[in-house]
């Protein structure tokens, strides 16, 4: 039996405390970016992302992950180049663990809802013993912090963290399931602090000082989350439905969804129908036709931002909470910012 020993608090109800001094003169002189890029993923949903606007995001600010569809003529070297793409286990399992699988640079996602599976991570170890660095692989979502260390013995590059989060998810509100993301960062946080110290001595969780990067997913809703969220040890975030309520944010099938629904013309420039990809819509996108019981919902939301201005106020956002945290680069501010927990009382002052 679990004692009841820990509070798993949600984002909204922490609050970042900056350095005691800031030597930051001024937030220009602060860098938020990888490269030129933010530390922001695209969720591949069908419902934000398609070939008609694929291109806008890759040559945004933003780092875009081209969905799993059903429609799309899917095969190796349509995944090659720096770009990333969703698969799902199946094709990954045919296309990167076969022995004729041909030699290229890749960036896969596995895009499982369950990433505690063993096979999951047995095939990471199979296809990097035949890729090496040429593969970077995502994997997730995981909920158990433990998961992380088979992350790192298997080389998965990338883990999403948080189930059923997502405001278009409902996996935690049918099977219970659900970790807060506050509570796997900061659990993650002391594991990699042991496999630190273990991999000066006699490494016993085998993982070779391999560390795989965190993406924290689901209910990144909102820039203040983005950023406490790297604060609190995320390498990157992965957001969904603020790129729904961007102009670009539209995929092709969307307008075959909307055709259904009455009077789509009159609302379709000021709402979006946004969907989870385990939900009805979202799994006939993929594959077709509803494969399993579906764990998703849709819902409208409003169109309120384009890409560029949402890169211009995330990119904001970050410099200035970097600034008052005596952080010029996101090495310096991930995972590296004390934290404390509100009361009811300023959590409503907090969020007027």
């Amino acid at each position: 039996m679990t004692a009841f020993t820990k509070t798993m608090y949600s984002l909204d109800e922490i609050g970042l405390l900056p350095a005691p001094v800031s030597e930051i003169k001024h937030r220009g002189d602060v860098n938020p970016f990888y490269g030129d890029k933010l530390p922001v993923f695209v969720a591949p949903m069908t419902c934000i992302l398609g070939p008609n606007n694929w291109k806008t995001f890759k040559d945004s600010k933003f780092i875009p992950i081209y969905p799993v569809r059903h429609d799309d003529e899917r095969n190796i070297e349509s995944f090659m180049e720096d770009n990333w793409y969703a698969v799902t286990l199946d094709e990954f399992k045919h296309y990167f663990n076969s022995y004729n699988a041909p030699r290229g640079k890749y960036h896969i996602l596995i895009d499982v809802a369950n990433g505690h599976m063993k096979e999951l991570y047995d095939c990471v170890k199979d296809a990097k013993k035949r890729y090496g660095k040429d593969l970077i692989v995502m994997i997730g979502n995981i909920a158990h912090p433990n998961a992380y260390i088979e992350c790192c013995k298997a080389e998965v590059d990338y883990v999403r963290i948080g189930i059923g989060g997502g405001s278009g998810c409902t996996t935690s509100v049918q099977t219970g399931i659900h970790a807060s993301i506050p509570y796997i960062l900061e659990e993650i946080k002391d594991i990699k602090s042991v496999l630190d110290w273990d991999s000066t001595r006699d490494n016993k969780y085998n993982t070779g000082g391999f560390r795989t990067k965190i993406v924290a997913d689901g209910g990144i809703s909102t820039i203040s989350r983005a950023v406490k969220a790297l604060a609190l040890g995320a390498d990157y975030v992965m957001m969904g439905k603020v790129f729904a309520q961007c102009d670009e944010g539209n995929s092709s099938e969307q307008r075959d969804v909307l055709a259904r629904v009455e009077n789509y013309k009159s609302i379709f420039e000021k709402q979006r129908l946004y969907y989870g990809q385990s939900s009805v819509q979202g799994q006939e996108d993929r594959f077709g036709k509803v494969k399993a019981n579906p764990e998703g919902t849709a819902l409208w939301v409003p169109v309120t931002e384009t890409l560029d201005s949402f890169a211009y106020k995330v990119t904001a956002a970050l410099r200035s909470a970097m600034s008052y945290c005596n952080a010029y680069t996101l090495k310096d501010f991930i995972g590296k910012v004390e934290y404390e927990v509100m009361s009811p009382d300023e959590f409503r002052a907090y969020n007027k």
